[in-house]
């Protein structure tokens, strides 16, 4: 399994710890963090990722807005949604702005995170 370096932008600590924990240890994940967008397209413009995985409230703006702001025009970036809120509301216009996957926070957060691993898989081999 190769590893793929994962931009986890997300502003709740624990969720942070634990989702960067298990998916460095359980998944092979290189994982770096930032808690907002602005911080985010910082990271971006230092360093080189495979996928961007953010969280839907952000202090500064939306994952969606966020998504919209990085997006190339060519689909070349991965972005994954991670988000407690109804998916069905934001689908449309994550879609359109350059949100490639989706995954619920309800158990993904606490539990088993083969799912959410495999999305982020999914998303980096359908934007390569």
């Amino acid at each position: 399994m190769s590893s793929h370096t994962v931009l986890l932008v997300e502003d709740s600590d624990f969720i942070t710890q634990h989702v960067s924990e298990t998916l460095q240890s359980e998944h092979e994940f290189e994982i770096e963090t930032a808690t907002s967008a602005a911080e985010t397209r910082t990271a971006l413009e230092e360093s080189a990722f495979d996928c961007v995985v953010s969280t839907y409230e952000l202090p500064d703006e939306t994952g969606i807005e966020l998504a919209a702001s990085i997006d190339d025009g060519e689909g070349t970036m991965p972005f994954v949604l991670f988000t407690g809120n109804p998916l069905e509301p934001l689908a449309e216009e994550a879609i359109e702005a350059g949100v490639t996957a989706f995954v619920s926070k309800s158990s993904r957060a606490t539990g088993d995170m083969n799912v959410f691993a495999n999305r982020i898989r999914l998303a980096i081999a359908a934007c390569d």
